[in-house]
């Protein structure tokens, strides 16, 4: 049977799996939301702008693990859906990101809507990886080859590029049928060394990063047969519960344990910049689990290199290693509450943990209070902590937020951001409403762009420029937004709206005047 090429993608999207698409429709892409007329097992998320259904795509593939999906037409459209897929390629989270393309006829400079040079290869630039399907066919693939990142490879995001004509025309594809892959491994000589080296370790260390979330009972287990001592990166925050006796901090806390450890078991970590640079040249010999075997040796030397799926490689390590071990980890170095040098900050943190569920899922913007949230608030499961680190980029939070709570409608996910981040995103607000989302959105307002402000200080002797902010009345932009709002100034206050905002099926902003705010 002939089908268009936008009813074959999205056939092919719901042969695997694919339940959610974020995007704005255009005139390029019309064939493919004509498809989703009669197709409704595909659940279509209009967003108010093509980065948001971006940051939502990559919210819903952080908290599920599965592939976040986001569809843009031609041109601006797709180049504004670039910083979020940059995002979610700096944090290895699996986005693909389909557009709609020029034909190959349609030469440059020649005045079609929405031109551009060359946009296939400028997408490409961002996640190194994608297809421009000419062919029904070809969009079969472009999809299998997408799908095939998660667990097969280190998941990023990839681009499918379907020119405006392979959409219309329509072609005889048989249906496509997803293929089931094994989990990769490593070879048994490699295990035979890590297993040696782990045998008579009498500090052994385990520092897992996101490439762990899917391995967290792995995790645990492995920690409770070597007695090892777990530290995470900022990405593996939930890998083990922060209330685990063996959990010893993050990449941002006091290392002590870095040095005394004589066998590391990196899992699932790339040891970044931030990472490499606390970590320092620890003397303990190295074993690096990881899927991607670029990463391994990169930063630091690896005496044992482990190329495989996190839990897989983890389970065939704990079926051969010896048990009944005992620590000879220093009882008297547990790890010790630390203080956090601005109380406001500690009591928003500590009250926000209060009143959250322990599986319930928090996304950060780039503001201060976030930056310390990485160490201050306690984090008990998988996939339930979530920050723009590497790439940075403001207006992460709350559409991000949007795409995990619509993938995890009855888990409690709440947003936090800073005034100033807060306005690249802020009418994504409408899509949360859009969609009943009972979303508390906690919103700090200091009238500045505050982390700048405070570098100026730090390096410029306080000569400031351009950092402070001419803000609109929240309270007033909420309400026209036909969402609840309300303006907290103490943690108590902080705390009960957070709960309140958790029993409705809309929105609700919460500014935090972060000047008046009372401890």
């Amino acid at each position: 049977m002939y089908r268009s090429g936008g009813q074959i993608l999205i056939e092919a999207l719901d042969a695997h799996g694919v339940d959610t698409l974020f995007g704005i429709p255009g005139i390029h892409t019309l064939p493919i939301y004509d498809a989703l007329y009669e197709h409704h097992s595909i659940h279509h998320v209009m967003t108010r702008h093509e980065q948001g259904a971006g940051y939502m795509a990559d919210g819903y593939a952080r908290v599920t693990g599965r592939v976040g999906v986001v569809l843009t037409t031609t041109g601006p459209a797709a180049i504004n859906a670039l910083t979020p897929v940059g995002e979610a390629n700096a944090e290895s989270s699996p986005v693909l990101l389909i557009a709609s393309g020029p034909d190959d006829d349609m030469t440059p400079d020649s005045g079609y809507l929405h031109e551009m040079r060359d946009q296939f290869n400028t997408l490409v630039s961002v996640t190194g990886q994608g297809k421009r399907a000419r062919t029904g066919q070809e969009i079969v693939a472009g999809v299998a080859e997408a799908m095939s990142f998660v667990g097969r490879r280190r998941p990023r995001p990839y681009v499918l590029e379907v020119p405006i004509g392979v959409l219309k025309q329509e072609y005889e594809v048989e249906p496509p049928t997803p293929q089931m892959y094994p989990p990769i491994v490593p070879s048994e000589a490699d295990i035979q060394k890590a297993v040696e080296l782990l045998n008579v370790a009498e500090r052994p260390l385990l520092f897992v990063g996101g490439g762990a979330q899917d391995a967290s009972r792995e995790v645990a287990r492995l920690a409770e047969l070597l007695q090892a001592k777990v530290g995470v990166s900022a990405n593996g925050l939930g890998v083990l519960s922060a209330d685990d006796p063996r959990f010893v901090g993050t990449n941002d806390t006091p290392g002590w344990w870095i040095s005394r450890a004589d066998v590391i078991v990196a899992i699932g970590t790339r040891f970044d910049a931030r990472t490499r640079s606390w970590i320092g040249s620890p003397e303990a010999e190295l074993i690096h689990i990881d899927l991607d075997p670029e990463v391994i040796g990169r930063s630091l030397p690896a005496e044992v290199a482990l190329v495989g799926d996190a839990a897989a490689t983890v389970e065939i390590l704990l079926s051969q290693l010896n048990g009944d071990r005992t620590s000879s980890w220093p009882e008297r170095e547990q790890r010790a509450p630390e203080q956090e040098d601005d109380e406001r900050t500690a009591a928003i943190l500590t009250t926000l943990r209060q009143v959250m569920a322990r599986d319930a899922i928090l996304f950060n913007d780039m503001t201060l209070v976030c930056y310390r949230a990485r160490r201050f608030f306690d984090v008990y499961t998988p996939r339930s902590f979530h920050s723009p680190l590497t790439y940075g980029s403001l207006g992460f939070s709350v559409p991000a937020a949007i795409g995990a709570k619509i993938a995890e409608r009855q888990r409690q996910v709440v947003a936090l951001c800073g005034d100033g981040g807060f306005m690249f995103t802020a009418q994504e607000v409408l899509t949360a409403k859009q969609e009943r989302l009972g979303l508390p959105i906690v919103l700090f307002n200091d009238n500045c762009y505050s982390a700048i402000r405070r570098a100026q200080d730090r390096e410029y002797e306080g000569r400031h420029v351009a950092v402070a902010l001419d803000n609109p009345d929240f309270q007033l932009l909420a309400k026209s937004f036909g969402i609840p709002s309300v303006r907290v100034v103490s943690a108590k206050e902080l705390g009960s709206e957070v709960q309140r905002a958790f029993a409705r099926d809309l929105p609700t902003l919460i500014e935090v005047e972060l000047e008046r705010f009372e401890i």
